[in-house]
């Protein structure tokens, strides 16, 4: 890419603008969905060198935390 960036999936979990919703890709645009316009979590994509579980580590995977959150495992 233009960057030189390369293999960076998995490094961290990326923020989104997105507030959760569990029902957000269901209900939502077949491109680019939003999740609700407000509400108690945000989302993060993606996964992390910290994580065990496999399903977590695809760059689509979407994860609920409180938008106060902080890691080093959170980019």
């Amino acid at each position: 890419n233009n960057f030189d960036l390369y293999d960076m999936a998995g490094n961290v979990w990326q923020w989104v603008a997105d507030w959760y919703g569990a029902d957000a890709y269901r209900e939502g645009d077949d491109r680019n969905p939003r999740g609700p316009a407000q509400g108690t979590f945000r989302v993060l994509r993606g996964g992390s060198w910290v994580t065990h579980d496999v399903e977590q580590l695809r760059c689509a995977h979407r994860h609920k935390v409180p938008p106060d959150t902080y890691a080093y495992s959170i980019g």
